[in-house]
């Protein structure tokens, strides 16, 4: 991996509503510059949504935090990151 790739992040971010008993929801994000994922991070909500649109939109508010994390601390190492993408798959919460 050139150093030329460490300039884009590119995060996900994921969730699956009232799967456990108690109705909450899971969320789970990955961090990549392109090759492939090496941050990640799988949690169980804390609030209990209405709708899989409010689950979708608690997981990308949650996720979010390892995204800027990520972008503060690579520039803090020298490297001046030209783009950050945060990628969501549920078009009504997009």
């Amino acid at each position: 991996m050139g150093a030329e790739s460490l300039n884009k992040v590119q995060s996900w971010v994921d969730a699956a509503y009232a799967v456990n008993p108690d109705m909450k929801s899971y969320t789970g994000g990955i961090n990549s510059f392109g090759l492939r994922g090496f941050m990640g991070k799988s949690t169980k909500q804390k609030l209990k949504t209405k709708s899989s649109t409010e689950a979708e939109l608690i997981g990308a508010s949650n996720y979010l935090p390892n995204t800027i994390w990520l972008k503060l601390f690579m520039e803090a190492q020298g490297h001046k990151m030209d783009e950050i993408v945060f990628d969501q798959d549920f078009e009504s919460a997009i």
